[in-house]
């Protein structure tokens, strides 16, 4: 992929992988275009309905690839206060949020840290409603957003830098990594650390794939489905709020009663737009560019129960990561803002989540569409989620680090991780 395509392109040839009509590109003159966004249960069956579902975020198009100090040098596109940024090059992508906790320099720092690269932006975040709103007004008064802003090349993600997790081990003898029973799309191991970090949190999972026969890979998932990296922060601020003592609806997202903090803030980590970034290594070192695979940050929170916080990222199209035969890896990076509570109580999995209303809705966000249709995975692999770490282990982040093998069935262990590195 050439990392000089413009976002418009990008969706494009994701909507065209999953047999969609390409999206509507977005740029300052008031155009919308598509990109990555999420939920990570299916929104359908916990009582919104998906007629009711709107965009959250309206993306606007750079002229070119910019780089991140230049993009936040823009404080409107198309008359609107930009919120956040999307990256994406050939080795990384991600978003950054102004209100994220995180200033520029802190976030290139940690890009550059854990990558050797940093962002190519190509696409602004604004308000999805007032973009609507303003859509007529904008149409044609502005030209293309930072066309006068110099072109931005990152240089390419070193490998070397990767450090993945550690392989499972089966047998008393350890001599044999853990296998697959069939083919599946459920990552063998997975390690994640959560520390504090200012007024962040910073959440490392590495995720990895490995074994030929049987076939254990990401792009082992069926045609129509996406999956999603999900972490629960479960509130010990707010009681749980039964069902039956409260009006039809109540309990979830946005329906958590009159509160002086927000409910989205009541949990160690907070489910505002958060900073995050991904980059996938097929074999020993080969960066795959993640322009096909549709990630996404999922920053739609809405009919989530009210006391449990949910970061993730998903990939909508599995389905076109590279055959490495070999090892393939997953590392996210996401920095969500610290809540209220000290500790939470986490939960970890790795979900299948269908992409047919998604592929219905062309033109909507991944964030807003992804999970909604309900319906249970049908294969190849298992229908259920990879358990990363069971929330009825009752372990608490910050500062919580554990490693997860053998696709989940066997129990995760923990190490310290008090201090951030």
């Amino acid at each position: 992929m050439n990392k000089k395509m413009n976002c418009a392109y990008c969706a494009g040839l994701l909507a065209l992988s999953m047999g969609l009509l390409a999206p509507t590109s977005a740029n300052a003159s008031g155009t919308v275009m598509q990109q990555g966004q999420a939920v990570g249960s299916a929104r359908a069956t916990q009582g919104l309905a998906s007629d009711e579902l709107s965009a959250t975020f309206a993306e606007l198009e750079f002229a070119h690839p910019v780089s991140l100090a230049s993009a936040t040098s823009l404080s409107t596109a198309a008359g609107l206060e930009i919120q956040g940024y999307h990256f994406i090059s050939d080795s990384i992508i991600g978003d950054y949020w102004l209100d994220g906790g995180l200033t520029v320099e802190e976030f290139l720092a940690n890009v550059s840290k854990e990558t050797g690269t940093a962002p190519e932006v190509v696409s602004a975040y604004v308000s999805a409603d007032d973009f609507e709103q303003s859509r007529e007004l904008a149409r044609g008064l502005d030209g293309p957003l930072g066309a006068d802003l110099p072109t931005f090349d990152a240089p390419d993600a070193d490998p070397s830098l990767v450090i993945a997790p550690k392989k499972s081990k089966a047998g008393a003898g350890h001599q044999e990594a853990a296998r697959a029973t069939s083919y599946t799309w459920q990552p063998v191991d997975a390690e994640v650390m959560i520390q504090g970090a200012g007024a962040t949190l910073s959440i490392s999972a590495k995720y990895s794939w490995y074994g030929l026969d049987p076939y254990a890979g990401a792009s082992a998932m069926a045609d129509h489905w996406g999956m999603e990296f999900q972490f629960d922060f479960y509130t010990s601020l707010r009681p749980h709020l039964t069902p039956g003592d409260y009006p039809i609806g109540y309990g979830t997202r946005p329906y958590c009663g009159n509160t002086t903090i927000n409910y989205k803030d009541w949990a160690a980590a907070s489910t505002r737009p958060y900073s995050w970034f991904a980059w996938v290594i097929a074999g020993p070192n080969i960066v795959v560019a993640p322009a096909n695979l549709g990630m996404y940050g999922d920053f739609n929170d809405l009919s989530d129960p009210c006391t449990v916080s949910t970061i993730a990222v998903g990939m909508a199209q599995p389905t076109m990561m590279p055959h490495s035969y070999g090892d393939e890896f997953l590392n996210l990076y996401l920095y969500p803002k610290k809540g209220n509570d000290a500790q939470s109580k986490v939960g970890a999995i790795v979900q299948p989540v269908s992409r047919s209303f998604c592929e219905s809705n062309p033109s909507m966000p991944l964030m807003d569409c992804m999970g909604v249709t309900p319906g249970a995975y049908p294969g190849p692999g298992p229908s259920s989620s990879r358990m990363v770490l069971n929330d009825s282990r009752n372990k608490k982040a910050p500062n919580l680090c554990w490693y997860s093998g053998e696709f989940g069935t066997a129990a995760a262990s923990f190490w310290d991780c008090s201090t951030v590195d």
